[in-house]
């Protein structure tokens, strides 16, 4: 350790960030697939004017939806609209959970948008009593259920810990929440008061939610690993499958008329079966849901895209967009990836959402290690023998991880302010690689032979995304000013390629350094790739005269 620390304080002074507009080359940009109002779409519920609300987790948002019109409009945007689920009071104030930040919001009628109660990692569902009281759980960061004060003037009680996590639950008629116990597979009867549960169905494989029919005879459910839309009779237990979509269902809403719309986070996608004659339509659809990481094979012709889109792993096809394969979220074990890069034979995804690094087999997509990492990692490379090198953003340190169960783990270099993308530099004398430190706005190159880093340059704004361009220079997103940087890895000299770019979107209490990564890739013919996380959409700088 102390070797390479010595090194880092004889490494190379850094160079300052000198950019400006590079007259002798043009970038034409173009979209590669088209964006959504939505990062990922979770709870739902309709409101008495007619309107479907929508919480948007990873997009810092609560939604309106206009049913006559399919118009979607923000009612709480970033940052303070971080929902899980979504529910409205009996006064009409809306209320969500923020699953990353621990928070309970209301947004009153008037406009007021304020905290009724924090500290609540993993908050996620919530619901109304008859008589007005105002019940939460937690699940994933937590396992519990409290009774919280709707004004906020009471602290949060706990009622229950460690039942096996009871998602998008609902009060009947008879003063008991309904509800899945997601580990359990099954829908639960809860009396809140006495802490005793009955159960009502069961058999499901990942139940997400429920939601009671206006006669109160039946239970919808939806379920998150088949794709199933289940109609249970609550007096016998009985089910029945009512629709077949695809996984990754997470939350329902039930209108007046009955109509049952049902949110797909892993397709950013919001559905209405009709119970009548069993149809079934788009209310708002997606193509993508949080395009994140970005990499392209360097011998692919066609320039296929591997895009970490939070939900699922997806390829793209870089000039017609067309997306060709898909691996999901909660129908398999991949988890929620956010960062993604290409070995020989593999490919290697990161998550700071569910804390691990993956490994998956290029060919199949079979996923053959996954590497517990609650450090907040960011980017991650496979090595030529199999090491891996991972960006962790909380602590500052590049690790190494070897092939061996478990993984052992190596500390290569540590000081790094908020370490986020890598690039490879490894077809030289001194192997390295490139990062990007999004809080102290520098690219430097990290020595793997034992960890000297060397500053490229200094004084960008969140630079987060990272590649190599064929010429050999450095394609990066400067994400705090929204612009596209060429930097010379030798001079530090950076250019502007494009600027005024929808990418940003605030950090998120929970999450660590650089939240929601933009990612960039550069094909063979030079085009450079972009992800926008403002508008889950993606973008492609194609070179010209």
């Amino acid at each position: 350790m102390h070797r390479f620390l010595c090194s880092c304080l004889f490494a190379t002074m850094s160079l300052g960030c000198q950019s400006e507009e590079d007259p002798s080359v043009v970038y034409r940009k173009e979209v590669v697939v088209p964006g959504s109002p939505f990062q990922g779409v979770h709870g739902l519920a309709v409101d008495d004017h007619g309107r479907l609300l929508a919480s948007n987790l990873l997009g810092q948002s609560v939604h309106s939806i206009d049913l006559s019109s399919g118009v979607v409009s923000t009612l709480v945007g970033p940052p303070l609209g971080g929902a899980d689920d979504v529910a409205i009071g009996p006064d009409g104030s809306v209320y969500w959970t923020g699953y990353f930040s621990g928070r309970l919001m209301r947004h009153t009628r008037d406009g007021e948008t304020r905290i009724l109660a924090e500290d609540l990692p993993g908050l996620n569902s919530l619901a109304f009593r008859g008589d007005g009281r105002l019940y939460v759980t937690q699940v994933g960061r937590g396992d519990a259920l409290w009774e919280v004060d709707p004004d906020g003037n009471e602290p949060p009680r706990q009622l229950l810990s460690d039942y096996g996590f009871l998602n998008g639950f609902e009060f009947g008629l008879d003063d008991r929440a309904y509800g899945p116990l997601m580990m359990a597979g099954q829908v639960v009867r809860l009396d809140v008061d006495a802490g005793e549960f009955e159960v009502v169905a069961e058999g499901f494989t990942m139940p997400t939610a429920v939601n009671f029919d206006t006669s109160h005879e039946h239970l919808y459910v939806v379920d998150a690993a088949t794709g199933e839309l289940v109609r249970v009779r609550v007096a016998t237990g009985e089910k029945e499958v009512v629709a077949n979509l695809p996984t990754g269902l997470d939350n329902l809403a039930i209108g007046p008329d009955d109509q049952v719309y049902v949110s797909n986070m892993v397709d950013n996608d919001i559905r209405v079966f009709n119970p009548a004659d069993g149809s079934i339509r788009h209310v708002v659809e997606a193509r993508l849901s949080v395009p994140s990481g970005l990499a392209v094979a360097p011998d692919d012709p066609e320039e296929h895209l591997y895009v970490a889109d939070v939900y699922a792993l997806r390829r793209v096809g870089g000039l017609d967009g067309t997306i060709t394969e898909t691996t999901r979220v909660l129908s398999t074990t991949m988890t929620f990836p956010m960062q993604v890069s290409l070995g020989a034979r593999h490919v290697i995804l990161s998550s700071a959402y569910l804390a691990s690094v993956q490994v998956l087999d290029r060919a199949s997509g079979e996923i053959l290690r996954t590497i517990p990492n609650a450090n907040g990692v960011q980017g991650a490379l496979e090595l030529a023998d199999g090491t891996l090198l991972v960006a962790e953003a909380s602590t500052g340190r590049l690790v190494l991880v070897d092939t061996a169960e478990p993984a052992g783990t190596t500390v290569l270099t540590e000081g790094l302010e908020g370490p986020v993308g890598l690039a490879p530099d490894t077809e030289v004398e001194e192997p390295g690689v490139y990062v990007t430190e999004v809080r102290s706005g520098r690219v430097s190159r990290v020595r793997l032979s034992d960890g000297a880093q060397h500053r490229v340059v200094s004084g960008l704004q969140a630079p987060e995304g990272i590649a190599r361009h064929p010429d050999g220079g450095l394609i990066v997103a400067e994400v705090g000013g929204k612009r596209l940087m060429r930097i010379d890895p030798t001079s530090g000299k950076s250019t502007v390629i494009a600027s005024e770019l929808p990418i940003g979107l605030p950090e998120s209490a929970g999450m660590p350094p650089g939240y929601l990564p933009t990612g960039v890739a550069v094909g063979a013919s030079g085009t450079i790739y972009m992800s926008s996380d403002i508008e889950s959409a993606l973008y492609r700088f194609v070179p010209g005269n």
